[in-house]
């Protein structure tokens, strides 16, 4: 077990006899799962386009888009064989759901307002290290379908929040957030609960990313959309700062089109037929006859699995076959991206961020009248400063600096340091670098960052300077032992 994963669990044990049954349950159900993949929630208003991200980010067409009785529930996708879908309900019974063709059905068989959670286990590579939880959305007209969201991300629906909130931070350890256009109130909104829900973090944007979708209809039709959702994106980071820590640009129907199979060699010939046909010709074609040699069915399926632009631009980049259509989809689609800010940005730290969210839960536990608070929170103190918890102070270092100073020097440095990576990595030294070479640097960078802490002038640059120093003493000590 992960050292981080190791002291929460232990922590778990320390104080679950000093809870309350609610807060004991909590206790073993955090020390069950502390050890599992990072658990990140994917969530937006209806119709962003978050199932259609899902399904590109898993490599398969699991998750229904079209509207139905799971796309209103919660749904967990995560490693595990034999592949299988399940119905969590909430008297704690579960029981088969059937996959139609591999996919989720339309219908549950099971009252809706009896399942907690639809639970799918699929031996994709891309779940190894994280959980993805689909929610049903924000701004939805169905009240039960936006709390569900709210209950599986913070932790309860708003009129619960000094209740049920009291023992959980929600299931979630870190947010994807699919903006669909600018930011609406309710996003903005919800994305403020999500900073309070993870008190560990306060004012955070280290356990957030967002993602500007259906970045193929960008533009005002003439001029690269990619290019004009780029920019919006670069604008909402911007705007978010303090609620998420980058946003991208991303076409969810172009990547799930590429990343599961949809495109065969027939397709690719279809699609190149039309590559000499004028624009303004293919948006006329249900007026005027499309010219001979072009298969009118099959192009009409492109329309609905690469939607106008996938179309427009993508026949000129499959002459040589399904392969080149494949590559330039996935490209175009901006899917990479997202799977690089997912990799650097949450699943580098999914330890610290999985004993965060830990800590809140057990601290809001000590807040029950039957718990011996005082007694629990000193506990979780303790806990803090062990060196072995130290990868959560440097998040939390981060955090104030991102928000106080985010152009700072230290910031590159605080967050190589800070990734779940090795010693000589996080000093940027070659990996075959020898025990002596790691401590020399360490001890030399750790100088280095109790000057930078002196000489600060900014609070948030000084607390950085002094975890890093920390940072590299105990890079330091382990290269030494």
């Amino acid at each position: 077990m992960h050292p981080v994963a190791a002291r929460i669990a232990l922590l778990c044990d320390e104080v679950a006899p000093l809870l309350d049954e609610a807060g004991r349950q909590s206790a073993a159900t955090l020390r069950d799962t502390v050890a599992e993949p990072l658990r990140v929630a994917v969530v937006g208003r209806v119709k962003a386009g978050k199932s259609t991200l899902v399904n590109a980010l898993v490599g398969r067409r699991i998750a229904p888009t079209a509207a139905g009785e799971c796309t209103r529930t919660v749904t967990w996708y995560r490693y595990g064989a034999p592949e299988r879908a399940e119905l969590h309900l909430h008297d704690g019974t579960r029981r088969d759901l059937p996959l139609h063709d591999g996919r989720l059905p339309a219908a549950l068989g099971t009252p809706a307002e009896e399942v907690a959670r639809i639970v799918v286990h699929l031996q994709a590579a891309a779940l190894r290290e994280k959980t993805l939880i689909d929610t049903p959305g924000l701004a939805t007209l169905t009240t039960s379908n936006e709390d569900a969201t709210r209950a599986a991300v913070l932790g309860a629906a708003p009129d619960d929040a000094d209740t049920a909130s009291r023992y959980a931070a929600g299931q979630a350890d870190a947010v994807l957030f699919v903006f669909r256009e600018a930011q609406r109130q309710d996003e903005v909104e919800f994305l403020r609960q999500f900073r309070t829900a993870t008190g560990e973090l306060g004012a955070s944007a280290v356990n957030a990313i967002g993602v500007l979708s259906q970045a193929d209809l960008f533009g005002d039709g003439g001029s690269d959309p990619f290019a004009a959702a780029d920019a919006a994106a670069a604008r909402l980071a911007d705007a978010r700062a303090a609620d998420v820590s980058a946003v991208v640009a991303a076409a969810g129907l172009l990547a799930e089109t590429a990343r599961t199979g949809l495109i065969r060699e027939s397709d690719a010939r279809a699609l190149a037929a039309t590559a000499d046909v004028p624009e303004q010709r293919l948006r006329l074609r249900h007026r005027l006859p499309l010219p001979d040699g072009i298969d009118v069915a099959a192009l009409e399926r492109l329309y609905t699995t690469l939607g106008v632009h996938g179309v427009h631009e993508g026949r000129h980049h499959c002459a040589a076959g399904a392969h080149q259509l494949v590559t330039w989809l996935e490209t175009v689609s901006g899917l990479g991206r997202v799977e690089d800010l997912l990799r650097h940005g949450l699943l580098c730290r999914a330890h610290a961020l999985k004993a965060m969210r830990a800590m809140t839960v057990l601290t809001r536990a000590a807040d029950a009248p039957q718990a011996d608070t005082g007694a629990v929170l000193a506990l979780i103190e303790q806990a803090r400063l062990d060196p072995a918890l130290h990868p959560v102070r440097e998040l939390r270092a981060l955090r104030h600096l991102v928000a106080e100073a985010p152009t700072s020097p230290l910031r590159a440095e605080l967050e190589r340091v800070s990734a779940d990576s090795s010693d000589a990595a996080r000093l940027g030294l070659a990996e075959t670098a020898a025990a002596g070479d790691i401590a020399g640097e360490a001890r030399g960078r750790a100088a280095a960052a109790q000057s930078e802490a002196a000489f600060a002038m900014l609070p948030a640059e000084a607390e950085a300077g002094r975890v890093l120093a920390r940072s590299y003493q105990l890079i330091a000590r382990r290269a030494g032992s």
